[in-house]
């Protein structure tokens, strides 16, 4: 033994030992100081989380209060809150007094309580009774002050947003006070075409009606329906259907008789009382795709000098549902072509035309075809239903002739620009006679702009700020309002474009 602490003595004195034991020290000082720095990264994580969750709750409670502001009166109860506001809220399901909300990958609990409150200064009321507008009264409602025959003054409404799930916290309550303004009307509480509410938007490819089913919060006096804002035409009336028109209890029916246009239209549901005040109003989509596009009903296409090309404009066609057009030419006895594809407009300009100049000097009225004709026409795009793909219709527009005789009008004059308070105003003088050709005259104005010295006109189209209608040649006046964008003053300068699209010569030009 003493042999063995000999030893052990030595090699303390000789510092071995120490290094290990310093190491050992060290080892363990390291992992308690990276412990508590995880430590502090999961409670920072912790933090960071519950405040992203916080904060989505806050912004669900304001966006529920707000949209609870918009409801009739009588619809201010825990059940009918939630109810009424699945419809308004993107996400959200309703189950008794709870709207579940979905934002992202987060899904919260919104919970609603609702009472009446008296003012007590208006008098009191008759607590042993529900509030007239349903529900009950708030438990610490004040009951003083003579007795008011209409208590109910307003009701108090908290929402408290919790996440759902395993994480239970936080949550976040927000409470608003809604005033009885006492000139609510009747509040439509669901617009369907079937039983189940809230309605749901619709889609239709075949069909020529729709019944929709109505119901109010009381019986109505008066209840209107709207198509896209509008009372609907007498075609879109069914035999013997008014609008607006009176309900027998707070059920009710109309039926709307579908347009021939296909397209997406809003339609809405609004009740109102012997006094004419209204509740809220509730709205569907309905989308009508049951044909191929109707083509557009008047095409022009004309040969223009400036461009060296051909100009085609239409009148666009009357379903809604349009998601472009392809406009195709046909020169001579060639095969048809399409110069223009996906046209989401109503123009366009085909460059590759073949040139029908020399013209004759005067032209004939009606006008006369040069030696080879140049047809246009135009067909809509809509979408399959089946497929959900472009469907391009086999309906075409009319075929119009661009190579008919016409000389461009003449060009504006007197063209001036006057800068104040940051827009410029161009005003110019009508040119007379307006066109060379007899039965010829001025369509509408097309005004440009350019940066620097241009390229020349003719030659090349400036950026085009806009094309005012002529609306009979009285319009002589254009408002630039962003004159010097990007602080570069532009170039303008003013053309008369005819009924034929031929294009005049550039006005003189003005800086801005």
């Amino acid at each position: 033994m003493r042999r063995l602490a000999t030893v052990a003595a030595r090699i303390l004195r000789e510092g071995g030992g120490f290094a290990m034991i310093e190491v050992l020290a060290a080892t363990l000082v390291l992992a308690v100081g990276l412990g508590a720095v995880f430590q502090m990264l999961i409670a920072a994580a912790h933090v960071t989380g519950t405040d992203r969750v916080r904060q989505l709750e806050t912004s669900v409670a304001r966006e529920l209060t707000d949209d609870t502001r918009s409801l009739d009166y009588v619809q201010l109860t825990p059940t009918g809150i939630a109810s009424a506001l699945q419809s308004m809220v993107t996400g959200s399901t309703a189950s008794g007094s709870i709207l579940t909300v979905t934002r992202g990958i987060y899904t919260f609990k919104a919970t609603f309580t609702a009472c009446s409150m008296d003012d007590p200064s208006l008098g009191n009321g008759n607590y042993s009774q529900p509030p007239p507008s349903g529900g009950t009264w708030c438990a610490d409602n004040a009951a003083s002050g003579a007795t008011n025959s209409t208590p109910d003054d307003y009701k108090r409404v908290s929402v408290v947003v919790a996440p759902t799930g395993s994480r239970t916290t936080p949550t976040v309550q927000q409470t608003i006070l809604v005033y009885n303004k006492g000139n609510h009307g009747p509040a439509v509480t669901c617009l369907s075409v079937s039983s189940t509410c809230p309605g749901t938007n619709q889609t239709y490819t075949s069909g020529t009606q729709q019944t929709f089913n109505v119901t109010t919060t009381t019986p109505a006096a008066s209840i209107k329906w709207l198509v896209n804002g509008s009372l609907p035409t007498s075609s879109q009336l069914s035999s013997g259907e008014v609008d607006p028109y009176t309900p027998s209890t707070t059920s009710s029916q109309f039926t709307w008789v579908f347009p021939s246009a296909d397209g997406t239209y809003t339609i809405s549901a609004v009740a109102s009382d012997v006094n004419g005040n209204t509740g809220t109003t509730q709205s569907i989509q309905v989308t009508l795709n049951r044909h191929q596009a109707v083509a557009p009903t008047s095409v022009t296409a004309g040969w223009n000098n400036q461009i060296n090309g051909v100009d085609v404009q239409w009148i666009p066609s009357v379903d809604q549902d349009i998601l472009y057009y392809d406009v195709y030419a046909q020169y001579g006895s060639n095969s048809p072509v399409e110069v223009c594809a996906n046209v989401k407009g109503t123009s366009c300009s085909d460059l590759t035309a073949t040139s029908p100049l020399p013209e004759p000097a005067t032209c004939q009225s009606p006008p006369q075809s040069f030696t080879t004709t140049h047809y246009y026409w135009v067909v809509g795009v809509d979408t399959d239903p089946s497929t959900g793909q472009p469907r391009v219709s086999t309906a075409q527009s009319p075929k119009v002739d661009a190579n008919l005789c016409d000389h461009p009008p003449n060009a504006p004059t007197n063209l001036t620009g006057t800068l104040s308070s940051g827009q410029l105003t161009l005003n110019w003088t009508a040119p007379s006679p307006q066109d060379p050709d007899s039965g010829d005259s001025i369509e509408f104005w097309r005004v440009y702009r350019w940066t620097g010295t241009g390229p020349g006109f003719p030659g090349g189209r400036y950026a085009l700020v806009g094309a005012v209608g002529s609306s009979g040649n009285t319009v002589t006046s254009y408002t630039d309002s962003s004159p010097d964008p990007g602080g570069t003053a532009q170039n303008y300068c003013v053309t008369a474009v005819d009924t034929r699209l031929n294009e005049s010569s550039c006005s003189n030009a003005v800086s801005g």
